[in-house]
């Protein structure tokens, strides 16, 4: 329709390649007919551009003769464009299907008005159909084609098609041939050759690998390849071991030609150099072992499979180390001079370094010949770069002092000194003492100047080279003899000072313009190096540093607030004014400065750099850390109130070698000795309603609370189970009473409700007593009536329900029985509990501390909050660090908490309490249960693995615990697992505890039996009833506790008791007993050692036996044994013999389910 060659001779050739490449990348997005009439046809295009910007394009073409009407571009261009150009490259190719898009746009009774035009450009138009249904048939046929050939190749060779092949893996001999001919010294340090030949099982002599890029990559994957028309299948394991590591290397570290020219050439790998001396080295290390023995005389051995230059040179190796030698020579006056001249000895052969072929690699080496030479493990790559430089190496007379006192001993480690006769001809002087330098600083418009020159004797030597003159040389050779400069400490010196700078050689001097790398140099480097380097600092420097040398005075004055005593701060130095977070973040960070501002207090200079104060850390650190325990929050001059439990810890000797002046009024000290029991205190009388005998411990105890409720303290009564907390706590509060005070609330947990009740009526059955349970709207009508009860008592779960209403009522004591319950800072029950107001706090707990020291902050931040400072302070002082320092922290730890800690053993306050003997039963697993406990713990393993390695650990712990727990289940009880009825001789534990228990029960023992497990304790329970054995029981569900107490305790015919933990592991007076049996593991040893003091307490006559039944070989052996790790950590902060158990890591987990 048109000549589009001629269409294109409007523009230029450049244009036209432009237009030309915009249409071959597809930039033409669409093209269509704007007007076509018998004259003329106008197209417009959108063409994308440069940058990506789209463009418009129009082109108006006479139909008769084939010319360019009209055409326009909104490119800058405007015409004539390379726009254009990819336009007529469109419509070339595309003009058929335009014209049928256009026809069919318009209607084909729409294409023109003139009849004669009409019927002329249907007829075109009928022809563009038909060309373009071709057209469009072809490149269907031809994408058909295309799509053929791609899905073959596919379905044929992806292994996504095809049937798994079964690998069996080839056996094969390697040989490795390189070739170093085209090394030299010279030309650098080039890669080396290496070529394969394989000699395989069912060919007769080797081959050299045809493609070495395709054997080492099928070798790396295991894949299969042809090789001499049949398909192997290789992998590090098809050579010899003695291969296998050099193999390995090819597989990792080899490269290849880009576009390899030759057959040859596919042949090649390339080893850098460094590489192939760790290759060698690898061959001779497993060679040198299997070398039976070797003398002198023998033939050197060679490396195995491995050749240079050609198969009939092997590669050989020499058992014997190559050996330095350092050959010295001393040319007389008038210009005296050592020449030094190294050698390596090989064998009986004695070479030059340059005709050896050295390999700097972590396992130093040489070729020489054909001969590969290990050197001695003192000589590292580092001497190896040196020794070729060293035979220019001239020593001038100033310098023998140096070479000889310094050097030349070092130089004899490395290797043998040859003719030290050399020497003898001049006498040389040690320089004794350290190394002085002076350093000359210069700042002027931010850029900061060094200059450093080293002292010797009354020398003053410049650092840099360049700018010695011949006086500063000479100035070494004296009548004495010939001083020595130790080189090696002055460089040490300049690498320390000046490893940010940069060294101007013509000048002599380094220079810097970083402020920051400036202000570390003023902060860090000068503090860290004044010992040894004098620096002289412009006045203009010096301005912009000031050098703290703040100190403090700090004065504790009594007050008329009982509670509180006044701390008076006066702050004399730079530090005034900043806060200690700052310094904090200076300590953590290890920066030793900060940077002053305005708010401060102090004028910020007019230039680049801000005014910076210089910390002295080491002095400063201390300070800090005293001031945070304080609650000193800025250094100031100011006045604050402090809570007295504060004095606990400071005294005059905490101060000493500290910048801080120390005073304490004498009413302070007096109180401080009373609240440590320095000082007697006038104990109150036991209040006449108690109705008890107290030991002479519990009346200890009760003058301890006493005296803390005297200083508005508060603290954890921690005695040891079984010892009259419960007692301490009821007389303490009775005492508390008689003044009239606001009453008393004991928060405990639910199974202990009524139990505190019973004790109040047994040992002090005067005191109005109100215990809140029951629904809601009950609860808080006796809320309500707390003002007319001495005593109120409730739950730490209702509490939670009820604070709102607490939270408002004034207390004179909150008691937190059993207050491991608030052991978890984030949890309702702490956070409740801190909620309320009480004159008066006291914690009742056998184990202050579980797992964890964070529980110990949570129980004073309900206590006393702020005496532990913040938990994140807390954590870094006492759990984040480890080993010395850790162990220094943890005994200002205790030593802190030690006054608000009560802690009493049994053993040693109760000395005619009968002893507890601790047996350990253990027992195989039966068939039944063993194959159970293998096949879950192998799947529940399995599935962990995969939780932890896409959620992370701290992410699954639920999985963790539910794994674990049914682990213990099984080992308990198949039937407990699987929730099936029991069936004899399912659990060997189980078996064994009704051996044990015919055997107590014909000994007439009375034994408590605690599992966490009520399933558990239902399958006892109906046994029992069918083996005619009288038992009490007790859970969580049970509402008549303490009946069921009383008359286990009392009923002879009792001879068993099945207690859950969870609900009688604390809180009960079981003493009627003298056995305990712990059927299953719990995680924390302190809740068995709970448990057995429910038998073992005051009020026992007997002996008391304690059983632990154990599966061995399962994860009841190996919590034990992870108990037995974990020890101590409540002993080192509270004086006790209770254990604890950390938090289990993903490493603890796995361990434990192994089987």
């Amino acid at each position: 329709m048109f000549n589009f060659r001629k269409l294109k001779q409007d523009f230029s050739s450049s244009i036209v390649k432009e237009g030309k490449d915009l249409y071959d990348e597809k930039k033409v997005l669409s093209a269509k007919i704007l007007h076509l009439d018998q004259k003329s046809v106008r197209f417009s295009g959108r063409i994308v551009g440069q940058y990506d910007n789209t463009y418009e394009s129009e082109i108006e073409i006479d139909r008769q003769e084939c010319d360019t009407i009209d055409s326009d571009c909104d490119c800058p261009y405007n015409y004539d464009c390379h726009h254009l150009a990819a336009l007529l490259f469109y419509l070339e190719q595309h003009l058929d299907q335009i014209l049928v898009c256009y026809s069919q746009e318009r209607g084909l009774e729409n294409l023109s008005d003139n009849q004669e035009a009409h019927e002329e450009i249907l007829e075109k138009v009928k022809e563009a159909k038909t060309k373009a249904e071709q057209k469009q048939e072809e490149l269907n046929q031809q994408q058909l084609l295309q799509e053929y050939l791609l899905s073959s190749q596919a379905l044929a060779s992806s292994p996504f098609f095809q049937i798994p092949e079964k690998k069996e893996i080839d056996r094969a001999d390697v040989s490795l041939l390189f070739n170093i001919e085209a090394l030299s010294e010279e030309k650098g340090l080039k890669p080396v050759e290496v070529q394969l030949a394989l000699r395989l099982p069912f060919r007769s002599k080797p081959f050299y690998v045809p493609q070495v890029k395709n054997f080492l990559r099928a070798l790396c994957y295991e894949e299969s390849l042809f090789l001499g028309g049949r398909r192997y299948t290789f992998s590090i394991a098809s050579f010899d071991e003695r291969m296998q590591g050099a193999m390995r290397t090819l597989c990792d570290h080899a490269f290849f030609p880009k576009t390899p020219s030759s057959e040859k050439g596919q042949r090649i790998a390339f080893l850098d150099r460094e590489l192939f001396g760790m290759l060698l080295s690898g061959l001779f290390q497993r060679a040198f072992k299997e070398l039976a023995s070797f003398s002198e005389e023998d033939e050197l051995p060679s490396l195995p499979c491995c050749f240079l230059g050609s198969f009939d040179t092997p590669l050989r190796f020499a058992p014997q180390a190559a050996a330095l030698l350092f050959h010295l020579e001393y040319m007389k006056p008038p210009i005296s001079k050592i020449l030094i001249e190294p050698k390596i000895q090989v064998n009986q052969a004695v070479i030059r370094p340059e005709e050896a072929f050295f390999f700097e690699c972590a396992s130093p080496g040489m070729l020489f010949g054909d001969t590969y030479y290990r050197f001695l493990p003192s000589i590292t790559c580092a001497h190896l770069r040196s020794l070729i430089g060293m035979r220019d190496l001239t020593i001038p007379e100033p310098l023998f002092g140096t070479f000889v006192e310094n050097a030349l001993p070092e130089l004899a480690k490395h290797g043998e000194v040859c003719n030290q006769r050399a020497i003898e001809h001049f006498v040389t002087l040690p320089y004794v003492g350290a190394v002085e330098a002076s350093c000359e600083l210069a700042y002027l418009e931010g850029e900061l100047d060094a200059t450093l020159f080293f002292h010797y004797d009354k020398q003053k030597i410049p650092a840099s080279f360049r700018h010695l003159n011949y006086n500063d040389v000479t100035a070494f050779i004296t009548e004495q003899g010939i001083l020595a400069r130790n080189l090696v400490e002055e460089k040490k010196i300049i690498e320390d000072l000046f490893q940010d700078f940069l060294l101007d050689e013509e000048q002599g001097r380094f220079s810097m313009k970083s402020d920051k790398k400036i202000v570390e140099f003023m902060t860090d480097v000068i503090p860290r190096n004044q010992h040894r380097v004098k620096f002289h600092c412009p006045q203009n420097l010096l301005d912009r540093f000031i050098y703290d040398q703040t100190s403090f005075e700090l004065h504790l004055i009594h007050t008329e607030r009982v509670d509180h005593y006044l701390l008076e701060l006066k702050v004399k130095g730079a530090l005034e004014g900043v806060r200690l977070d700052m310094l904090w973040e200076c300590m953590a960070s290890k920066r030793s400065f900060i940077e002053l501002t305005e708010g401060k207090g102090k004028q910020a200079p007019t230039g680049r750099l801000s005014k910076i104060l210089v910390l002295d850390l080491d002095r400063i650190s201390p300070v800090i850390q005293l001031f945070d325990e304080m609650g000193i929050d800025v250094l100031e001059n100011h006045s604050i109130p402090c809570p007295l439990w504060s004095l606990a810890t400071l005294d005059a000797d905490l101060f000493k070698g500290l910048p801080i002046k120390f005073s304490m009024s004498k009413r302070l000290k007096e109180i401080r000795q009373q609240m440590l029991g320095e000082k007697s205190f006038t104990a109150s009388l036991i209040p006449k309603a108690i109705r008890a005998h107290l030991r002479p411990y519990q009346t200890e105890g009760i003058q301890w609370l006493e005296r803390l409720r005297s200083m508005y303290l508060s603290g954890i009564l921690a005695d040891d189970m079984g010892l009259g907390k419960t007692l301490q706590a009821i007389v303490a509060l009775a005492q508390d009473r008689e003044k009239k005070r606001a009453p008393h609330l004991i928060i405990c947990p639910t199974s202990l409700l009524y139990n505190w009740k019973e004790e109040y009526a047994k040992f002090h059955p005067d005191a109005k007593v109100l215990v809140v349970d029951g629904v809601p709207t009950y609860r808080r009508k006796l809320i309500e009536t707390i003002g007319d009860y001495d005593v109120v008592i409730t739950s730490y779960t209702l509490l939670q329900k009820d604070i709102e209403i607490y939270k408002e009522i004034p207390l004179s004591y909150a008691v937190l029985d059993e207050a491991q319950h608030i052991k978890n800072r984030g949890t309702r029950n702490a956070k409740s509990t801190k909620m309320i107001q009480a004159s008066h706090r006291l914690i009742l707990s056998g184990t202050p501390i579980e797992n964890s020291l964070e529980e110990l902050w949570s129980l004073f931040d309900f206590l006393m909050p702020g005496f532990l400072s913040s938990y994140e302070r807390f954590l870094e002082k006492y759990v984040r660090v480890s080993g010395f320092e850790q162990a220094k922290n943890l005994e200002y730890l205790k030593k802190k908490v030690s006054p608000f800690i009560l802690r009493r053993m049994k053993t040693d306050v109760l000395k005619d309490l009968p002893p507890v003997s601790e047996n350990v039963y253990h027992c195989q697993l039966s068939e039944t249960q063993l194959e159970l406990y293998r096949s879950y713990a192998q799947s529940a393993r399995d599935e962990l693995v995969k939780l932890v390695q896409r959620d992370g650990f701290d992410r699954v712990q639920i999985h963790v615990l539910a794994t674990l727990t049914r682990l213990k289940q099984i080992c308990c009880h198949p039937a407990i697992f699987a929730k099936e009825s029991a069936e004899a001789g399912d659990s060997a534990k189980y078996d064994m505890l009704l051996e044990l228990l015919r055997t107590l029960i014909e000994g007439e023992h009375k034994t408590v039996i605690f599992s966490q497990y009520t399933r558990m304790l239902q399958i006892m329970q109906k046994d029992f009833v069918q083996m005619g054995i009288p038992f009490a029981y007790l859970d969580g569900s049970t509402k008549n506790r303490l009946e069921v107490v009383k008359r286990f305790n009392e009923d002879s015919s009792l001879s068993v008791f099945l207690v859950s933990l969870k609900a009688g592991g604390t809180g009960l007076n079981l003493v009627g007993a003298d056995t305990v049996i712990h059927y299953d593991m719990w995680w924390n040893p302190a809740v068995e050692n709970q448990a057995t003091d429910r038998v073992h307490r005051i009020g026992q006559k007997s002996s008391v036996s304690s059983y632990k039944l154990i599966t061995l070989g399962t994860i009841e052996e190996k919590i034990a044994e992870m108990q037995s790790r974990k020890k101590g950590l409540v002993k080192k902060i509270v004086s006790c013999d209770d254990e604890a158990i950390s938090k289990l890591t993903w490493e603890d987990v796995l361990e434990l389910l192994k089987t």
